[in-house]
């Protein structure tokens, strides 16, 4: 049986009650603020949807995931196909027969949205675009998109290609976070190939928001969509919108909703990293009682018009017994308390960051192993069945 042995922390600090979601004329919505993984907008994010030229992000992931592992470089040069040549919809203008490197194939497909680029790269890759696709898929479940389901590169119109936008903020996220140097393509504003310069497509690159990525989307059945990623003041935001009626719906949506993410919320810090929490008691410690401290910084989002308290308490699931060494972890948690930022049916929500010891213990006397055994029994015993 495992005894909780719980120690509060009588600090209140002004939190959030919940404010006030983002009103969207989207069709489907997600927003998370990715520095704490808070959901901040949600919208049938599970509903199935066509992505359009959104899911050209897996097929980048796929290209990105061959570079890493060195099957190809980016200066390796792929020949255009008949089929890539004669593809419709957003191009990058590539002629038959020509070769092209892999770099300005990626900068076609990120900048100009270049249906004839993937296809290239799909074809260099696998062989043929429906073998690609296939790999797509396969590769989606294996990396978490659990709703997702690939018949082509390019995000070309097709019952069975699928995605939700919980799955394409997953995908956006690994990308940035897995393949950082790649990323950085996504920020950049036009690319010309073969005389012809094209902008990039995303309007939120141009508002001066933070914005770096990621790729817009359209098709008559789609609607007009983008996933976009912005970073202000050491916060960073991922979110998808679709099923806009226009571009100009989609810009003003988008800059909506960055504004409103960033401009009601706020990250607090209220521990750093390896920063004393409290003391917690010891058994056959030579001293009472160990500096314990949070493996990571302790950051909450709040909203800025924040009323509400939160309470915070450490929860330990076994006795702490000595020799500790500094940077030992340690079976509990710190649990932080607070109301949601959105108005959901939760009516508390908890948090929860692992702990460590943040100084080293060593193994007292026989005198000094009874005199902590003592006082740390009746410590616990309060803590037990004491207020928290």
């Amino acid at each position: 049986m495992i005894k909780l042995f719980i120690f509060s922390i009588f600090l209140l600090f002004a939190c959030s009650s919940f404010v006030q979601g983002f009103s969207t004329t989207a069709r489907t919505a997600l927003v998370v603020d990715n520095t704490t993984s808070e959901i901040l907008l949600s919208k049938d994010i599970e509903r199935l949807i066509p992505p359009a030229s959104m899911s050209k992000l897996m097929t980048l992931f796929m290209v990105f995931e061959s570079l890493e592992e060195g099957k190809i470089e980016m200066d390796d040069t792929f020949k255009v196909s008949r089929k890539a040549w004669k593809k419709g919809g957003s191009k990058m203008f590539l002629r038959e027969g020509e070769n092209v490197t892999i770099e300005n194939l990626i900068k076609g497909v990120i900048i100009q949205s270049g249906n004839d680029a993937c296809i290239v790269l799909a074809e260099g890759i696998a062989g043929t675009e429906e073998n690609f696709a296939e790999l797509m898929t396969i590769r989606a479940k294996e990396i978490g998109l659990t709703n997702s389901n690939f018949k082509n590169s390019t995000g070309w119109p097709d019952p069975e290609h699928q995605m939700t936008s919980k799955d394409l903020v997953t995908l956006a996220n690994k990308i940035r976070e897995e393949y950082p140097s790649y990323y950085k393509i996504f920020n950049d504003l036009e690319f010309t190939w073969d005389g012809i310069t094209q902008k990039n497509r995303n309007p939120l690159l141009y508002m001066n928001l933070g914005a770096d990525g990621l790729k817009t989307g359209y098709t008559e059945e789609a609607g007009y969509g983008l996933i976009a990623s912005a970073k202000q003041n050491g916060r960073r935001i991922t979110f998808v919108i679709t099923g806009l009626k226009s571009m100009g719906q989609r810009a003003r949506e988008a800059k909506g909703i960055t504004t409103w993410a960033f401009k009601k919320f706020k990250l607090k810090t209220f521990f750093q990293k390896s920063s004393t929490i409290l003391e917690a008691p010891v058994w056959r410690g030579e001293k009472e009682t160990v500096k314990i401290s949070a493996t990571n910084d302790v950051q909450i989002l709040i909203s800025n018009d924040s009323k509400e308290k939160i309470k915070m308490h450490v929860v330990l699931k076994e006795p702490l017994i000595a020799p500790l060494k500094k940077g030992q972890k340690i079976n509990g948690q710190l649990i932080i308390e607070t109301a949601p930022l959105i108005k959901t049916s939760i009516e508390k929500k908890q948090i929860f960051f692992p702990i460590e010891v943040s100084e080293d213990l060593d193994r007292g006397g026989l005198a000094n192993k009874l005199t902590t055994n003592l006082n740390t029994l009746k410590s616990n015993l309060f803590s037990l069945f004491g207020t928290n």
